[in-house]
């Protein structure tokens, strides 16, 4: 056999461990929306803050460069190395996405198209620190606070502006949570999938509740089966992720509907995170031990358990196919080098 005289001269699995060599990141993550890690908007801005669009997301100047190299301007070789790498490209890393607008991250998932989506078999996405930052921008807490300090006045008008505040609080925590379920739904395909890590936003919603909040604005956990604000649709939403292998969920204390979804969905590993904080489960004593009893091992700020049982079959998608992956649609910022 002669010597291969070019990189298309060798076999399409040489080529699939090269290209997995060259996408691997050191942490196994890959930054989907963003150059840098979630950054505290209590310090201020970013630096050389540039722009915020749905199709990219942060973006920031030269100086701010991504800690290691996507290598994602290889896709951009030929139309065959294309067809074969952007797979390997989605699939090697975890896929880890938040966004000062959590509206980009269902937008960037919806850009990259289907066989990209499809493609991903790692995927963490942080809704929580985008309602953090929103709240912020959309002044929830003052119209929070509005409505506390209207509670006890007795002018009809006064009660009328308050309840019309009401209402566009309410208005916004309906809006989000149908956000994340459409987002989630865009996943449902994906029959690669075998982790999925989902931060909810919960009753913390951003540290903002040392003020009155009853069931105004992320007042109660949205990781439940309540009817009310339709948060009964994300455990549902979850359910039909079938086949993955591992499902992570914050921010809850939940844990039986967590272990029910996580059944339902066929995975074998269940881990919880209960704050945001990072730190600790927060759990009091009498919690740990009950949680302990049901098989839960308690370590930082994570809980985990093994569910065990036989993984759902799936349908796996061939690594190299003729498959329609979109030639060039890769316009995401974490092709920016």
């Amino acid at each position: 056999m002669p010597n291969p005289t070019s990189f298309l001269d060798l076999s399409a699995e040489i080529r699939l461990f090269i290209y997995e060599y060259l996408f691997l990141q050191p942490r196994r993550e890959l930054l989907g929306l963003s150059r840098e890690p979630v950054h505290d908007y209590s310090k201020g801005p970013p630096n050389n803050w540039v722009a915020d669009s749905r199709q990219q997301g942060l973006v920031y100047g030269s100086d701010s460069d991504r800690p290691n190299p996507t290598n994602a301007c290889f896709l951009r070789t030929c139309r065959l190395i294309n067809r074969e790498a952007t797979p390997v490209f989605y699939g090697t890393n975890k896929i880890v996405l938040y966004a000062e607008d959590n509206n980009d991250i269902f937008f960037w998932l919806l850009d990259i198209g289907e066989p990209n989506r499809c493609s991903i078999r790692h995927l963490e996405i942080g809704w929580a620190y985008g309602v953090e930052i929103q709240s912020g921008r959309g002044n929830i807490y003052g119209l929070i606070e509005s409505i506390a300090e209207m509670e006890g006045a007795q002018e009809e008008e006064v009660q009328k502006h308050r309840a019309q505040l009401i209402r566009v609080v309410q208005h916004q925590e309906k809006k989000m949570v149908r956000l994340i379920i459409r987002t989630l739904h865009l996943l449902v395909s994906n029959q690669s999938l075998e982790s999925l890590t989902v931060y909810l936003p919960g009753v913390d919603a951003g540290d903002i509740w040392n003020l009155p909040n009853d069931n105004l604005y992320f007042a109660e956990e949205i990781f439940s089966n309540s009817t009310t604000n339709v948060h009964a649709c994300i455990p549902e939403a979850l359910r039909k992720m079938v086949g993955i292998h591992s499902l992570t969920i914050g921010y809850t204390k939940d844990i039986q509907l967590a272990e029910g979804i996580a059944k339902d969905a066929g995975a074998q590993e269940l881990a919880i995170k209960v704050h945001a904080d990072g730190k600790a489960l927060g759990l009091r004593q009498e919690e740990r031990v009950r949680w302990e009893e049901q098989g839960w091992r308690l370590e930082g700020a994570t809980a985990t358990k093994n569910l065990g049982g036989t993984r759902s079959l799936k349908r796996r998608r061939s690594r190299i196919s003729g498959s329609d992956s979109d030639c060039g649609r890769l316009t995401s910022s974490m092709l920016l080098e």
